[in-house]
């Protein structure tokens, strides 16, 4: 609890002194939800749609869920947004990204796995919302 309540306080100490906009240090509330729809559902994108030009980058077989690196591009216009999502995790939402205009639509990330889990990329662009599924195992989960 000490840990979490330093951590809390650092960000709002970075935030209050400008190194920090004040938005980084709150949580979306969709970040709460459980499910895939759900979460879907709270990002506007209920009606996403497969498509090749989203691409998720990763290890099929994965030896620790606790460091699970992976890279999400997208050949596709007005990319605004990126979502990570994990069907599995006890936190579905794992990671969300607003790119500005006229950045590359590409993110590098590592993310935690509880278990063997299918990672959907969300990729909201200027033609609606479009995703890509993939499967990646875990041999030992790294959620906790």
């Amino acid at each position: 609890m000490l840990r979490q309540g330093g951590r809390i306080g650092m960000l709002a100490w970075l935030a209050a002194a400008g190194v920090l906009p004040a938005a980084a240090t709150e949580v979306s509330p969709v970040f709460a939800l459980r499910g895939v729809d759900a979460v879907l559902a709270a990002l506007g994108a209920a009606g996403a749609r497969m498509s090749e030009a989203v691409q998720i980058d990763a290890a099929e077989i994965v030896e620790d869920g606790s460091m699970v690196s992976l890279t999400v591009s997208a050949r596709l216009p007005g990319v605004r947004q990126i979502a990570l999502l994990a069907d599995a995790n006890p936190t579905t939402l794992v990671a969300l990204y607003a790119l500005p205009e006229g950045t590359v639509p590409r993110v590098q990330t590592r993310i935690r796995m509880a278990q063997t889990s299918h990672v959907i990329a969300v990729v909201e662009a200027a033609d609606g919302f479009f995703l890509a599924r993939r499967e990646i195992k875990i041999v030992q989960g790294g959620c906790g």
